[in-house]
């Protein structure tokens, strides 16, 4: 069972079965196999949490027909000991509490949305549920209201946290709100060995579509991976367009090409995440004269 009894009687399993170190793979599945995971490690094993996609992948080079538990298992284990896995290690209990309440935040306010758009028609509404919207409302903008206190004060309490905010928004386009979008969903660095692997970790490295002279597609973002990092960074590469002296330049250069506006908004998107890395890495706040620390 995916609970702390459930994770003493797998070890006491293994010990059973005399394996004294583990290589545990599984697949990424926000925040569902997260303590499973943060518990093989802190035991001692090799533990490695694969994006889903690559799973499937290879499920349907083996031209799998069946998928149950079993086979799931069975397959993700075939995959860790046929590929060269990065090691998984467990995010800063600070970095992680932001995470909780940065998403809690957003599912808030998109309930709220909701909410909003059942009082669009208000006038149409009974009474009775008129009043149960509005106060549905009412309560779900003081909770929004009282998480935006509380990642404050984490903000401001803990200096390493306080210190990347605060970094991050020395860089034109990117304010209070995406600097915490970022923090809540960057992975843990020492997870990361460049900026490449931070661009394809929010799915913003290019995908071709290419093939002898009958198939010549247009290269597009390849969106395998994370969906809120990517969404946080649009506004701000088209806010850094125009005032970012980096990707101001990298920007004429590709409409000098000749590219299209949404390749140029992805192109800025996955330079700016450049950007992010170098600040984020190097902890310190963002220098235009210093481009090599963002390549």
């Amino acid at each position: 069972s995916n609970d702390p009894k459930g994770f003493k009687d797998l070890t006491a399993w293994l010990e059973k079965q005399n394996i004294l170190h583990l290589k545990a793979c599984m697949e990424a599945t926000g925040s569902y196999g997260e303590e499973i995971a943060d518990y093989l490690y802190e035991q001692g094993h090799d533990v490695y949490v694969v994006n889903p996609a690559c799973i499937k992948a290879f499920a349907k080079s083996k031209l799998n027909r069946h998928k149950t538990d079993e086979v799931d298992s069975l397959l993700i284990a075939e995959y860790a000991s046929k590929n060269t896995l990065r090691l998984y290690s467990p995010r800063d209990p600070t970095y992680k509490e932001l995470r909780a309440l940065y998403r809690c935040s957003q599912n808030l306010k998109s309930q709220c949305t909701q909410v909003s758009n059942f009082l669009e028609n208000k006038n149409r509404l009974p009474k009775s549920v008129l009043l149960v919207y509005q106060q549905l409302q009412d309560h779900l903008n003081d909770q929004i209201e009282s998480l935006n206190i509380t990642i404050e004060t984490l903000l401001a309490t803990q200096e390493s946290l306080k210190q990347d905010y605060e970094n991050l928004q020395t860089i034109p386009g990117i304010g209070q709100t995406t600097a915490i979008a970022i923090l809540a969903e960057t992975p843990t660095f020492s997870n990361l060995e460049n900026a490449r692997q931070l661009a394809a970790y929010a799915g913003l490295t290019p995908s071709q579509r290419t093939s002898g002279t009958s198939l010549k597609g247009k290269s597009r973002l390849s969106k395998i991976g994370s969906a809120p990092l990517r969404k946080s960074l649009y506004f701000p590469a088209i806010v850094g367009k125009k005032h970012n002296p980096l990707l101001k330049e990298f920007a004429k250069n590709l409409e000098r090409k000749g590219k299209h506006t949404m390749v140029i908004i992805g192109a800025l998107m996955r330079k700016l995440l450049h950007i992010i890395f170098g600040v984020l890495k190097h902890k310190t706040p963002f220098n235009p004269h210093i481009s090599d620390f963002y390549a």
